[in-house]
């Protein structure tokens, strides 16, 4: 079995020959080169809240002591 991996270069050059002469045979010139897909569309968020978070600072002495106490309110 021969190797498929230029199949969809031949279906393309094929497609492309076609083109050409038809773009020929009307007078006009067209162009056959492959186009990269680009960026996806954006879109917004909804219903996002936004949160500030503030770092705790850093103790050395409670640290050693066993660390801070954490209270969730």
């Amino acid at each position: 079995m021969p190797s498929r991996c230029t199949e969809e270069f031949r279906l393309r050059k094929i497609n492309n020959d076609k083109l050409k002469a038809e773009a020929k045979a009307n007078g006009q010139k067209i162009s056959t080169k492959r186009q990269p897909e680009g960026p996806k569309p954006g879109f917004m968020v909804e219903g996002a809240t936004l949160e500030t978070v503030t770092p705790i600072p850093y103790d050395v002495v409670n640290d050693l002591k066993g660390g801070y106490q954490v209270v969730v309110s």
